[in-house]
Order: structure tokens, then sequence, then C-alpha cells
């Protein structure tokens, strides 16, 4: 057995919390940044849904999934390109604006890398169990949302009829799969996890450095697009904050995530769950969309 200086899986976890809890002391010395949302996200959703993400998946068979091929990190710069200075560059009108987007993530996120790093069948299945997992993990999401988000909020103040809002609500959920589910969990779960615990040789090492980067590369686009990423950064926040964000706040959320597709190498739950995790906070504005 290994000892614990040189289990890979030790080594990883321990090194992100340390990066962690260095991070948010430094967000908290020099952007008086508060320390109750970062340890609650940690806690609840780093911790508590990647609990329920294990309980949901116990004794379940992986589907099969061939090993990407080698190479996927670099990749990462073209994502952070885009991501940062991509998406910026579309400047047509509504509705077509969005769906140029769309089209440039699948393109970027998925078909590109696809055909560079994968060429394999996709993994996808939605069985009776593979439905129980994506629903209970989807109800513990919207739950915590509802009494702990702004969505429902929002949804209440917009006042919208119940038309709109189950319009709203379907759309939201194939849009959001697509736009959000399918182009970064193909990228992030399917390729870059998978290559990561094939290289570490662990799969919770694999889960802790995608959600590591699954954060950081949303920090260039924190920094330099702000408004348009909906988080309360206030108007040009500083690198440190934006990197800070990212790690404290962004990254944990990818180890839920991970967790599911480690334990079912079945893309349509991830891409499912992350669809209905995003669905709440962006409901009314699609729904102002759908008018």
């Amino acid at each position: 057995m290994a000892s614990l200086r040189t289990d890979p899986t030790v080594k990883y976890v321990v090194s992100y919390l340390a990066l962690y809890a260095a991070t948010l002391a430094l967000l908290v010395r020099f952007e008086h940044f508060g320390i109750v949302e970062p340890l609650l996200v940690l806690a609840v959703v780093g911790g508590g849904f990647t609990l329920i993400a294990w309980l949901l998946t116990r004794h379940l068979e992986p589907l099969p999934a061939a090993n990407p091929r080698g190479g996927v990190p670099w990749y990462l710069f073209v994502v952070v390109a885009f991501a940062t200075w991509g998406l910026g560059a579309v400047t047509t009108s509504q509705p077509l604006h969005d769906i140029v987007v769309l089209l440039a993530k699948i393109a970027v996120f998925v078909a590109i890398p696809w055909l560079i790093f994968d060429r394999a069948s996709l993994p996808l299945r939605f069985k009776r169990r593979d439905l129980f997992i994506a629903l209970g993990m989807a109800a513990v999401l919207l739950a915590f949302q509802f009494f702990f988000g702004r969505g429902a909020h929002e949804i209440a103040n917009a006042q919208l009829s119940a038309a709109r809002l189950t319009s709203a609500f379907v759309f939201g959920f194939v849009w959001l799969c697509l736009e959000a589910g399918l182009v970064e969990e193909y990228f992030f779960r399917r390729l870059l996890q998978t290559g990561l615990e094939q290289l570490t040789r662990s799969s919770v090492s694999g889960i802790v450095l995608a959600s590591l980067l699954f954060g950081l590369v949303h920090a260039p686009g924190l920094y330099l697009r702000t408004a348009n990423t909906g988080e309360a950064l206030g108007s040009s926040p500083s690198l440190l904050l934006a990197f800070g964000y990212a790690i404290v706040i962004v990254s944990p959320t990818g180890f839920f995530l991970g967790t599911l597709w480690s334990r079912t190498r079945n893309l349509a739950i991830v891409v499912v769950v992350h669809g209905v995790g995003d669905l709440l906070p962006n409901v009314v504005d699609l729904a102002h969309h759908l008018s």
C-alpha cells in the first residue's frame, strides 16, 4: 500500500486545499472578501453535493468509455482564448447573437476536440437507474437554489404568467443542456478529467485537477468581461479577485459533476444535471428572450 506521501490522491487533495486556503486568505486580506460564502460553497456544493452524487451512484457499473488521445491539456489554451476574447467578438444582434455563440461554443468545446482527441461514440444512456440519478441530483440542486439562491426571488418579482414561465423552463432546460451542459461537460469531464485520471492514475486526482482547471478557465472572463458573467464582482475586479473567485467559488462546483462522470461515465447524466443546475438562476432572462 502506498504511503500518504506517495499516494497521488492524498497529494492532490492536500495541494488543492492548501491552494484554496492560501487564496481565500489573500482575498480576505487584500480584497476584504467575505469568508462565509466560499466556505459554504466548499462545504455544501463541493462536499455535500459530492457525497450525494457518490451515494446516488453506489453499485452502478460505469459505461465503457474509451480514453481520449493524449494532448488534451494544451487545448486548454484554445478554450481560454475563445472564452476570453472569442465570445466578445460576436457582434450580431439578438436573437441571432445567442445562436451564433451557441454554435461557436459547440465547435470549440465539442466538435473540434472530438475530431482531435476522441472520435469515439459518445457514452450516452438513460435507463431507469440513470434517470433516477439525474432526477435525484437535479432535485437537490433545485431545492438548494430555491431556498438559498436568487432565482426564486427573481421569478416571484418578474410576475410571469404560468404559460410564459412554463415555456421558459422548457426552452431554458433544452438550451442550457446544450449551451452549458454539453459544451462544458464534454470537454472538462469527458476529455480533460478522463485524461487527467489516466495521467495521475487516480479518479479523485482527476476530479480535483479538472475542477481546478474548470474554475481557472473562467478567471480571464471574470476579469475582462465581468458584466457578462452575472457574478457580483463589481465593474472592474482586480486580477487577484478574478482568479481568487474562480478558485474558491467556481472550482468546487466541479467536484460533484466530476464525481458523477467518474462513477457513471455517462455524458447524458452530467449534461442534464448541469443544465438543471443553471436553470433557476437564468429562467427570468430566458423568459424575456422568448417575449
